[in-house]
């Protein structure tokens, strides 16, 4: 019998935001996995930085996670500062 898989927390939290654009740190509830910055014209997301640091996940697992909500700002044209969620 496999073990269940576990749920990992997923944060993003704005650290910079301008007219053009919103910087949000990725990762877990206390390890940042990156940086992301979404462009509010046009919902384009540039991945700033990874880390290489010891992860609960690798960054793969939180790019597919925080890449489409960094869609679903820019779709409804809000850019919250903090929003987490298990994943």
């Amino acid at each position: 019998m496999r073990p269940a898989p576990m749920a990992l927390t997923v944060v993003l939290q704005k650290v910079d935001a301008t007219p053009r654009y919103c910087l949000y740190d990725l990762g877990a509830a206390d390890t940042r996995v990156g940086r992301l910055k979404l462009y509010k014209a046009s919902g384009d997301v540039e991945v700033v930085r990874l880390s290489a640091k010891d992860l609960p996940a690798r960054p793969p697992f939180y790019l597919a996670q925080g890449v489409p909500r960094l869609h679903s700002y820019h779709d409804r044209d809000q850019y919250p500062d903090r929003d987490a969620w298990t994943a």
